[in-house]
């Protein structure tokens, strides 16, 4: 799968007709990825609380900085995340389909894209 095409859904159940049960895993692996999703929810919230900004300040900050190289290991982990369990428990994978996780019950899921 491309590098954007994990994602993760809580339940919702009205995307429940076009995805497809395709494994499993352990907690400790759900808390894994749940942190790296919550981190980068963060990081992206952070970004854009900064929208108001001006360019040429922000592109010469340390924050700025601190961001971007954030947001590119923790986008780097993520899909090594999904790469590594992909790997382990050879979940089906279909072209225009994405993998999604529950986090209350770790079952993963193929959903149409």
């Amino acid at each position: 799968m491309a590098k954007d095409d994990n994602i993760i859904n809580f339940g919702n159940k009205e995307t429940a007709r076009e995805k497809k049960e395709v494994g499993n895993v352990t907690s400790e692996e759900r808390d894994e990825i749940k942190a790296l999703f919550e981190r980068k929810n963060g990081i992206s919230e952070l970004t854009r609380s900064l929208i108001n900004i001006p360019k040429s300040e922000l592109e010469d900050s340390y924050l700025y900085e601190k961001l971007i190289t954030d947001m590119g290991k923790v986008a780097s982990r993520f899909q090594k995340w999904w790469d590594t369990m992909h790997e382990k428990y050879k979940w089906e994978s279909i072209p225009g389909y994405k993998w999604e996780i529950d986090f209350d019950t770790c079952k993963i899921y193929m959903k149409k894209q």
